[in-house]
């Protein structure tokens, strides 16, 4: 069964005992979550220590580059191509986290 399936059928569940489930449950999803949270947040440090080498070899900040290189004035070099990509995993990255920490991700 897939991962999304088994979610699914969790949330079924707590929806027909309105809510009303095991403490142990509650308990491990918890647990779950904040696995995954940490393992996330050590994948936001590299792509943040990327960032930083990026930064420190040409001199910009990260948002300098990023308006210049989306307006198309520093072409398309493979670091500049790689910098703006992990720019935006870096963002979407962080809506994940705010969400599995229970942060709204608008």
């Amino acid at each position: 069964m897939a991962l999304l399936e088994k979610v699914r059928r969790l949330e079924r569940y707590v929806q027909l005992t309105d809510g009303q489930v095991d403490d142990v449950l509650e308990s491990t999803l918890d647990k779950m979550l904040e696995r995954e949270r940490q393992r996330l947040l050590r994948q936001q440090a590299r792509l943040e220590a990327q960032i930083a080498d990026f930064e420190a070899r040409y001199g910009w900040n990260s948002e300098e580059f990023y308006h210049r290189f989306e307006r198309g004035e520093l072409g398309d070099d493979t670091d500049f191509v790689e910098w703006s990509a992990t720019i935006e995993m870096l963002r979407d990255l962080q809506r994940t986290i705010d969400l599995l920490g229970g942060e709204s991700t608008e």
